[in-house]
């Protein structure tokens, strides 16, 4: 996208963050894919469907358990939870490195002897740790013309302090505050919406129990709704809806705080000080989800 910033972000950013994309992806797939499977096995399971000589009911519940089963072996051996968690913490740290280097943060701080050349390595020796530290997946090599220092990482960095200021104001601090508003309310949304959904479920449970126990039906609906509450909840764990709005509405309020301070700085050095703590507070909240994940 020729409007953001993030084009011209390090090959190593890129990479891990189209890494952690294809994980993500393929873990909530494969989950959806596992669950489902389960509870077509619980619902054809039980009751029978004649076909001849044949319990079809009973082939498709095999069917959907020989499903499951494949599934949690690719979920065991390929490890896409163990990919996406990994290039996503590769894609922040390069990113927030990228930041700090851009517009004169702490380490990369400016100074009237500020030598490209020793930041540049610095900046390289940062994302060497970085690609160092990866086992769970392996990052795209970048083509040629991509770099881990860009051009326009270079123009940006060479900027004055004042359009410094707010090019990181606009590009990383208003937008990352917006995306974890947005965030936030998304996931409270989810949240919400499926603690209704299985509460509702489980009374529909409930209330098919008692028809049970009268005779009145003759179908293990109980069970039905158990299963499907039981992977919906499974479901829920997997994408953690109310952890996610919680610490994306704290880090919101944290940049909240960042952002009336933003003209406090006067001094180079007093800039670097300042996107060092703006950077802290991001990673943060990116530690509180790798830990809820881990």
């Amino acid at each position: 996208m020729a409007s953001d910033p993030e084009t011209g972000f390090p090959a190593l950013y890129r990479a891990a963050d189209r890494g952690a994309i294809v994980g993500q992806r393929r873990l909530l797939t494969a989950t959806g894919v596992r669950l489902t499977a389960l509870v077509f096995a619980a619902i054809f399971g039980s009751f029978t469907l004649s076909a001849g000589r044949v319990d079809a009911a009973a082939l498709v519940a095999a069917a959907a358990l020989a499903t499951a089963l494949v599934t949690e072996v690719y979920l065991l051996t390929v490890r896409p939870d163990r990919q996406w968690y990994e290039a996503r913490a590769a894609a922040e740290s390069a990113k927030t490195l990228a930041w700090r280097y851009l517009v004169g943060g702490a380490p990369f701080g400016r100074t009237a002897e500020d030598d490209d050349a020793d930041m540049d390595l610095l900046l390289h020796q940062r994302f060497s740790e970085i690609i160092r530290g990866i086992r769970g997946f392996a990052p795209v090599p970048p083509m040629e013309e991509e770099s881990q220092v860009t051009v326009m990482m270079r123009e940006t960095r060479a900027l004055s302090l004042e359009e410094r200021k707010q090019h990181y104001m606009t590009g990383r601090i208003n937008e990352q505050r917006a995306w974890y508003c947005a965030k936030a309310s998304y996931h409270e949304c989810r949240a919400s919406r499926w603690s209704i959904a299985l509460a509702s479920l489980e009374a529909a449970g409930l209330i098919a129990a008692i028809l049970n126990a009268d005779q009145i039906i003759d179908l293990d609906l109980p069970g039905i709704a158990g299963a499907v509450a039981a992977a919906g909840i499974a479901w829920l764990q997997t994408r953690q809806h109310q952890q996610l709005a919680t610490s994306y509405s704290i880090a919101a309020l944290e940049l909240a705080d960042i952002v009336s301070r933003v003209e406090w700085p006067r001094t180079e050095s007093e800039w670097a000080h300042f996107v060092d703590e703006s950077e802290e507070a991001i990673a943060r909240e990116h530690m509180l989800w790798w830990g809820s994940r881990s």
